[in-house]
């Protein structure tokens, strides 16, 4: 199944990326354009993590492998979402966290880390739980009162850019510096 999954799951955010490029042209407001572009950096720096670590702790079960599944349907829906609302957007990155947080529970459970790998799940098991929380902070505000949505990305971007350096920091990695 490793192999399996980690061919499978290389080929899937291929065509994720692939797929949001039929998308641009839905794209109407700057605030979406500006999105779009920082999903697919977000994407990329997250393949980056992610594929090293499907080699590490492949899955081991069926249910591993649907986790994997979860995370490919929320980066689709995460560059998805672009066109459809700065709510959806924020959902979406909160449900790939949250899928990534359990990918990670999964993990530790079953290979138990140590060193470097260890630090790297703690590192990110508090990262998701924290981004999620936030994300779900930024739908509540935008949802009380009434905000501009370019702002609220650009705080949302430099919120997510803190927490990926702070996160790089706690494995002591950083993997685009």
């Amino acid at each position: 199944m490793k192999d399996f999954s980690f061919k499978f799951i290389d080929i899937m955010v291929g065509v994720i990326l692939g797929l949001g490029f039929q998308w641009w042209p839905n794209l109407t407001h700057p605030w979406q354009y500006m999105a779009f572009v920082f999903v697919y950096l977000d994407i990329v720096d997250y393949w980056i993590d992610y594929a090293p670590s499907l080699k590490k702790f492949p899955p081991r079960r069926e249910l591993d492998l649907m986790i994997d599944v979860a995370i490919m349907f929320a980066l689709f829906f995460y560059i998805y979402a672009v066109q459809l609302g700065i709510i959806h957007f924020l959902f979406a990155f909160s449900l790939l966290r949250f899928f990534d947080f359990l990918w990670l529970l999964r993990a530790r459970g079953q290979y138990h880390p140590a060193g470097f790998e260890n630090a790297f799940v703690k590192a990110y098991l508090l990262a998701d739980a924290v981004e999620v929380l936030v994300a779900f902070a930024f739908i509540t505000f935008i949802g009380i009162k009434a905000v501009p949505v370019l702002a609220t990305l650009i705080a949302f971007i430099a919120f997510r850019i803190l927490a990926r350096i702070w996160a790089s920091f706690q494995y002591k990695r950083v993997y685009f510096a």
